[in-house]
């Protein structure tokens, strides 16, 4: 495949005019003044009742908030199944597969013989959200929940979340580990 070579011609001589780039500068305050104004009278219509959907990006937070995508990494949180009980099975592998180091499990077993973690402790002060727990568990158990207003503290100790904590139930977080089976779907994983 070969590729064309473009050469820039350098010596090609601005006017005074061009020099002093004032046609740059007065068509980039035209559009900064256009923006304005449209902003502007948009904002005192809809103060006056007068247009219903407005044009502006902004969100009036915390009145509006913002519309997450499915695929947001918000808080990690524990999934329990239909009886309440937590689907993680004690395994650990997200606890290994964390960069930051911030799940800690203990394990033991019921009297049918089933694993599950007596403690789950995840430090939200050290979290990144990179979603590796949600991707090293077998069972869907840990998944990236799309929770984000709650995640910030003054207080450190605050940050600590118990396995009592994190609990949501699988049909609040249906949504997301629909996107998480299509994701692994197609990549052969389950």
């Amino acid at each position: 495949m070969a590729t064309t070579v473009k050469k820039v011609n350098r010596s090609v001589d601005l006017t005074l005019w061009e020099k002093m780039y004032i046609p740059e500068i007065l068509r980039g305050m035209s559009i900064t003044l256009k923006h304005f104004a449209v902003n502007l009278l948009g904002n005192a219509l809809e103060v006056f009742g007068g247009r219903r959907e407005r044009k502006i990006q902004t969100l009036y937070y915390p009145e509006e908030l913002p519309n997450v995508p499915i695929a947001y990494r918000g808080r990690p949180v524990l999934v329990a199944d239909e009886n309440g009980l937590e689907k993680c099975v004690a395994c650990g592998l997200c606890e290994v597969a964390c960069p930051a180091n911030c799940i800690s499990i203990i394990g033991a077993e019921r009297g049918d013989g089933e694993r599950y973690p007596v403690s789950y402790i995840l430090d939200g002060s050290r979290c990144i959200f990179c979603g590796l727990c949600e991707e090293a568990c077998p069972k869907e158990a840990i998944v990236m929940s799309g929770e984000w207003q709650d995640i910030c503290e003054y207080d450190r100790a605050k940050m600590i979340y118990t396995k009592e904590d994190l609990l949501r139930s699988e049909k609040s977080l249906k949504k997301r580990i629909k996107v998480l089976r299509e994701k692994y779907f197609n990549k052969g994983r389950y």
